[in-house]
């Protein structure tokens, strides 16, 4: 399984080593494109194994932008999502898609949308499709889990929205979705899109260019965004909280006064940040006070690889790869970095992002699935 997304991320790490590493925002796209020609060199013959376990869409990721949102009955990866489709050659954004955990079979299936993130209580999904090239114009709907029928944000609300955005993120409570927009003019800022009516509304907020998030906080009233450094080496000004007006509520510094990837809070409120993946080396996660920006855990691990999110108040997901096989494993971890489960994920595809939801009204048949 050596076309893994590991030994791409390993390839990528050793490169960017030596050539003294990329700016932060460039991370994404030179992860793209290593796991992308490794795989055309290789060649597009493998089936796909329509199994246990999917999806930190992670956020995954580019691993960016994962969600979790724990449930009573615990945690489950509910979706793999950009996923390289191996009867096409050379794909882009615009060719992938994604695999959504069935909650009546405890199967995964294949919805051919770019991202899938389900909503907080499981009914909704979040879909994002396009890559807003000739043909192929990014677009953003909700899709009914019990209907199947899809209701797309309409065009024109918010000018170059979606264009090239990230994925959204669910507030808590379900009932808005964030998107980070940076327009070709204009100043960035952050659209807030109403989950029910799919009205969208733009918060401009003129310094956020380069920033990652936003992460709706635990009581839906407000989101965090990290403040991106405008090369490889300058520290970012903090973690900004503002309110769903776009009303700057506090800033946070930064641990040790260095560059972090974008933050990820907890279903609790606890605000965790992992070292850039671009960073070559083991993984490290520091927990934070979301009030203070003390530091309250530091979970230092053995290998190199990405942060996907929490599985509880008290765990974190973890995705790397185990050097003898070089296939992807997903490591759920205690506050002291203790391994505490190995969740072997899906053979023969290539997620840039997966997402965490809970596991709440799976089939026993799902139990493996559920952490």
């Amino acid at each position: 399984m050596t076309d893994r997304l590991a030994g791409a991320l390993r390839e990528t790490f050793e490169r960017l080593a030596d050539d003294g590493g990329p700016p932060p925002e460039l991370a994404g796209a030179a992860l793209t494109k290593a796991r992308r020609s490794r795989r055309a060199r290789i060649g597009a013959g493998l089936a796909l194994a329509c199994v246990a376990l999917a999806g930190v869409a992670l956020g995954g990721a580019g691993q960016r932008g994962s969600q979790v949102a724990a449930g009573p009955g615990g945690t489950a990866i509910l979706t793999y999502s950009d996923i390289d489709d191996p009867k096409i050659d050379d794909p882009g954004p615009g060719d992938s898609y994604s695999l959504l955990l069935d909650r009546e079979t405890g199967t995964y299936r294949r919805i051919d949308v770019r991202s899938a993130v389900p909503s907080p209580d499981g009914d909704r999904v979040l879909v994002s499709d396009g890559d807003d090239s000739f043909g192929k114009p990014a677009r953003v709907g909700v899709l009914d889990r019990d209907s199947g029928a899809t209701r797309w944000v309409a065009a024109g609300q918010v000018a170059g929205f979606p264009g090239t955005t990230a994925d959204g993120r669910w507030t808590p409570d379900g009932r808005r979705i964030l998107f980070h927009l940076q327009p070709k003019a204009g100043p960035p800022g952050v659209v807030v899109v109403d989950a029910e009516t799919l009205r969208a509304q733009f918060l401009p907020l003129p310094d956020l260019a380069g920033g990652e998030g936003p992460v709706p906080t635990a009581d839906s009233t407000g989101f965090a965004m990290l403040l991106a450094g405008e090369g490889a080496t300058e520290v970012p000004n903090g973690i900004r909280f503002y309110g769903l007006d776009g009303t700057l509520r506090r800033t946070l510094p930064l641990p040790d006064g260095r560059l972090w990837d974008t933050p990820v809070l907890s279903p609790g409120g606890r605000l965790a940040l992992a070292r850039p993946m671009f960073e070559p080396g083991p993984m490290h996660v520091v927990v934070v006070d979301p009030e203070t920006g003390e530091v309250r855990a530091r979970v230092a691990m053995s290998r190199n690889g990405v942060f996907v999110g929490w599985a509880d108040e008290d765990h974190l997901v973890l995705r790397t790869s185990d050097p003898r096989t070089e296939s992807d494993e997903y490591w759920v971890v205690d506050l002291r970095g203790a391994v505490t489960r190995v969740i072997d994920p899906l053979e023969g595809i290539y997620p840039q992002r997966v997402y965490l939801g809970p596991s709440t009204g799976l089939p026993e048949s799902a139990n493996d699935l559920t952490f």
